[in-house]
């Protein structure tokens, strides 16, 4: 299995795309891991959020492959624990799926085609997070469910 990170927009901020790329390298001890950045799709003010999801979800569509198991984040997903977290991409993982792909959205979120298409719609917090701090996060979530799984004393 591969797990891959399709997130709209870049990282910007060089402390938040240095976390991530840190916690990049440590779910590589566990399994392949690939970033699939997707364009932002440029906005104004005159152009409705519904056509910038749109356009954006179009994008994502064609990152995606048949077979893929497919978690998408909004805030009105499932919320685990940790332990939670570990135990459903345990599941995931020992499926046969080839790849575990992570759909995290730009400034707008995701479009509700790609939510409602998703196999499981992942909330990692109620509160709105910025887009590439919820990259972040998912990263070290992601990799802390790898060390739960293993039994390593990264997690308490």
């Amino acid at each position: 299995m591969k797990v891959i990170f399709i997130c709209v927009g870049a990282v910007k901020k060089g402390c938040i795309k240095e976390g991530f790329i840190g916690y990049l390298k440590r779910i590589r001890r566990y399994l392949p891991v690939e970033v699939i950045d997707v364009r932002e799709e440029n906005s104004s003010i005159k152009m409705p959020v519904e056509v910038i999801l749109r356009r954006e979800a179009e994008r994502i569509a064609r990152k995606t492959m048949a077979g893929d198991f497919t978690v998408a984040l909004s805030e009105r997903g499932r919320s685990f624990s940790s332990g939670e977290f570990s135990q459903f991409v345990e599941r995931i993982v020992s499926s046969g799926k080839k790849r575990l792909c992570f759909i995290a959205g730009g400034a707008f979120g995701l479009h509700h085609s790609v939510i409602d298409g998703a196999d499981a719609v992942l909330s990692l917090s109620p509160m709105t997070l910025p887009h590439d701090l919820a990259r972040l996060v998912l990263a070290e979530q992601v990799y802390r469910a790898f060390t739960i799984m293993r039994g390593e004393p990264y997690s308490h």
